[in-house]
């Protein structure tokens, strides 16, 4: 596609968007721009009304809902080609492209990933859903580049292409926005047809196992497989070769060893050796705000696990405290998801919280609970309530858009009200 002196329309302005706008005009094109945010509608270049405009091509920003959206179906009657922003990036892309998705583990797969090439002298770029778009970095020449890829970004995509790709779980996530599980689910798997020479699906997961449907795949599993990435004898195998022990991951739960076998399984083919895979695990440490320890008070563990932003996100986190008595804080803004899959397990008390709070409070049959509407509220009763051998775990199932603009300012705010609280002590 040649986009110098084409009439290009960004829709959405976040991250993506304005990279997206950086890149075009760096192409020569003509670009324009639109937001259903009408705060933009004073800026030069904003498009007030898009059925009175012709354009080339519309780079869709992730943010921007396509279902039942009036303005993609007026583009379309136009004859405009709409790509994504993660297309626009990889028509320009100047190296490798591995990218990953699923519902939990995409930034510390990704993360894990590139930390694993690093120490094998290659040079890597980390991109994508992680906060930096593909089309920020895409020019930059004889690099690998890393990304995580969401559902919002695959969603609007039909031609992007990466060599090797990973789903490493698919769980019910972001029903608010894509209607139905099924949708979410064609969304993830675009990612199979995307990958040109391998894509890593998880056997130990339902809805990944089903998309096993070619030559090209590689799987991993932590029950033993006769091929793929694997555990046996309390190690990590490619095939019959011996990678390194668990003993030297250090990362919390279940779902954190799926992101370790996954990320070996995405840089085999580039020979890395059992040293560079040995220092590389043993070292990483994952992204704020998943799974992180940030206290012990009289033998109570506090555990900012914020990024758990769905159900199985914080079913993955109890499984990693088995042995503990968890005070858990639940909500903010809901998925429409159920939550009664949570209290499966056993808690010692449900702090519920947000906008979600009062549903998800409806939902903790047969366990102690209680409800606050705000955030503050509920962190400082669970603080209350800690005793020895218990974990204050933060895992709250639930997006964090009701009071904070991100997951990462409510894990902060979580770490700020802790050093408040034991401050009185």
């Amino acid at each position: 596609m040649r986009f110098k002196n084409k009439r290009c329309l960004v829709y959405g302005m976040g991250t993506s968007g304005r990279s997206a706008i950086k890149l075009l005009t760096t192409l020569g094109a003509h670009v324009f721009f639109y937001d259903d945010d009408i705060s933009y509608a004073g800026q030069v270049g904003f498009v007030r009304h898009i059925e009175k405009e012709r354009f080339d091509y519309c780079i869709l920003s992730p943010g921007v809902k396509i279902r039942n959206n009036q303005n993609l179906s007026i583009l379309k009657e136009k004859n405009t080609k709409i790509i994504s922003e993660l297309d626009l990036g990889y028509l320009f892309c100047k190296g490798k492209i591995i990218a990953i998705t699923g519902t939990n583990g995409k930034t510390t797969t990704a993360m894990l990933t590139a930390r694993i090439l690093k120490e094998k002298g290659l040079d890597v770029v980390l991109c994508g859903n992680i906060g930096v778009p593909l089309t920020s970095v895409c020019l930059e020449r004889g690099k690998i580049f890393v990304c995580e890829v969401s559902s919002f970004q695959l969603e609007g995509s039909t031609i992007f292409k990466c060599q090797e790709g990973a789903i490493l779980n698919i769980l019910p996530d972001h029903l608010d926005r894509h209607g139905t599980m099924q949708a979410y689910v064609e969304a993830k798997q675009k990612l199979v047809d995307f990958s040109k020479k391998k894509v890593v699906l998880n056997l130990d997961d339902e809805n990944s196992k089903k998309l096993i449907s070619s030559k090209k795949c590689l799987y991993f599993s932590k029950k033993t497989l006769k091929k793929g990435v694997f555990i046996k004898n309390n190690a990590i195998f490619y095939n019959k070769k011996r990678i390194l022990g668990l003993e030297n991951v250090k990362l919390l739960g279940e779902k954190n060893l799926e992101n370790v076998l996954a990320s070996v399984a995405l840089t085999y083919d580039f020979k890395i050796s059992p040293s560079q895979y040995l220092k590389a695990i043993s070292t990483f440490q994952p992204a704020p705000h998943r799974m992180e320890i940030v206290g012990n008070f009289k033998g109570a563990l506090l555990v900012d696990d914020s990024k758990a932003t769905n159900v199985a996100s914080t079913i993955n986190a109890l499984s990693a405290f088995k042995d503990k008595n968890i005070i858990l804080l639940l909500g903010g803004r809901g998925k429409d998801i159920s939550y009664d899959e949570i209290f499966k397990y056993p808690l010692k008390l449900a702090v519920c919280f947000g906008e979600e709070g009062e549903k998800i409070f409806a939902s903790a049959l047969g366990c102690e609970a209680v409800c606050f509407a705000h955030f503050e509220e509920a962190v400082f009763y669970a603080l209350e309530k800690m005793e020895e051998n218990d974990v204050v775990l933060l895992s709250p199932a639930c997006s964090s858009f009701d009071e904070f603009s991100s997951y990462a300012e409510r894990g902060e705010k979580f770490k700020e009200l802790i050093l408040e609280f034991l401050s009185g002590k």
